[in-house]
């Protein structure tokens, strides 16, 4: 193993394509969790315990979360050198994630108002959602976009990794302390899951960054690893082959090891999954393995997008489904929601997002030495199924 620095464009290349990957699997997982809802009488096959597992998303996308957002703050601690400017750091975030997500949730509000879905929210319910607070209160959990959940939980970890930053900075320039760090933040959020199941709290307390940092500390860990350090393409590829395992089957391994609901299995929350996915990341981009497929640009695209779909997928079925223009069937439900979820995304990428965060990039060039791509983007796309309203896509 070495331990010099090197240029890893192609590897944060298939990063951006395994975030376009997390996208469309939450999109088609809500595809089928709508169709699986009309269909009461709907076996469960082979084929649909696959596709639930696509949930898996939200992980995938919190672990690259972890990695590329902590990757200056990792960067500064071990090499001793000043934290990335908060000023900077704030304008970056603020620039990727409210201009968007302000859109949707007009789009949202006036849609579900307009169709008087049970999901709605009132006018004085709006700066709950604006504040990023809708997950702590019951009148609002799940409503206007539920998989704005995972959005909330992202934007608290996007408050947090500053002070995160600062402690790093005060820990010694050792690898193994910055991965202690992120070995604690994971014990404290299994430990919080553990006592929240214990307890039986419910889903204003549990769906919070308290509950999911452990799967954000497995990217921020191979943050510390990958600075300045490459394996060989061997290495590499032994690294993917342990890791598939455990990405493909961890939810998988959760379920089989607590079948019924339990402190233990709440605990895990994915865990599993997301220690399999930091592998991959890691893979990545400290071995020379080829990802070609990954980096091509239709899948770097697709990263581009994965916010905007996130953001849109939602709105989408809810408008389909109130026109009238649900496809019966579950593939055709499924094409049509993901085709018309990446071009909403693109339409709100050029016409909006994009000129806004060039502008911050380009307001912030003189607070900050050049920074690197940007490659983190919007890392909070995705939800589970466990946000959507029973009344939103009932259930066989």
């Amino acid at each position: 193993m070495t331990t010099a620095p090197i240029a890893r464009a192609s590897r944060y290349a298939a990063l951006d394509g395994l975030r376009g990957l997390a996208a469309a699997a939450i999109v088609v997982h809500h595809a089928w969790l709508f169709d699986h809802g009309d269909n009461r009488t709907h076996v469960i096959t082979a084929f649909d315990s696959v596709v639930d597992e696509l949930r898996l998303g939200v992980a995938l996308f919190f672990v690259l979360s972890g990695f590329l957002v902590y990757r200056p703050f990792a960067a500064a601690a071990l090499d001793g050198t000043r934290r990335p400017s908060l000023a900077v750091y704030t304008r970056r975030r603020v620039a990727r994630i409210l201009p968007a997500y302000w859109l949707v949730l007009a789009a949202s509000f006036v849609l579900l108002a307009a169709i008087d879905h049970p999901g709605r929210a009132t006018l004085g319910q709006l700066p709950i959602f604006l504040a990023f607070a809708q997950n702590q209160f019951t009148a609002t959990h799940g409503h206007l976009d539920p998989p704005m959940w995972s959005l909330t939980v992202e934007v608290s970890f996007y408050a947090l990794l500053p002070l995160v930053g600062l402690v790093a900075s005060r820990l010694a320039t050792r690898r193994e302390a910055q991965l202690g760090l992120c070995a604690a933040l994971a014990a404290c959020g299994l430990a919080f899951c553990a006592l929240a199941s214990v307890e039986g709290w419910g889903t204003t307390v549990t769906d919070s960054l308290l509950t999911q940092i452990p799967v954000f500390a497995c990217g921020m860990a191979v943050a510390v690893l990958a600075h300045r350090r490459t394996v060989t393409a061997r290495t590499g590829r032994r690294l993917v082959l342990a890791a598939l395992p455990l990405a493909v089957f961890g939810g998988w391994l959760e379920v089989a090891a607590f079948p019924s609901e339990g402190p233990l299995r709440t605990a895990l929350c994915d865990f599993p999954a997301a220690v399999g996915f930091a592998l991959v990341v890691y893979a990545l981009v400290a071995s020379p393995i080829r990802a070609r497929a990954l980096g091509s640009v239709p899948m770097r695209t697709l990263g581009t997008l994965s916010y905007g779909m996130y953001l849109w997928h939602f709105p989408l079925i809810y408008g389909l489904r109130a026109a009238g223009l649900w496809p019966s069937e579950l593939l055709p439900a499924m094409a049509l929601t993901l085709g018309g979820a990446i071009a909403l995304a693109a339409i709100s990428w050029y016409g909006l997002e994009r000129p806004i965060v060039r502008w911050a990039h380009r307001s912030s060039a003189r607070d900050a030495p050049p920074p690197e791509p940007d490659l983190s983007g919007p890392q909070s796309e995705p939800t589970a199924h466990r946000a959507i309203p029973v009344a939103a896509a009932p259930r066989g």
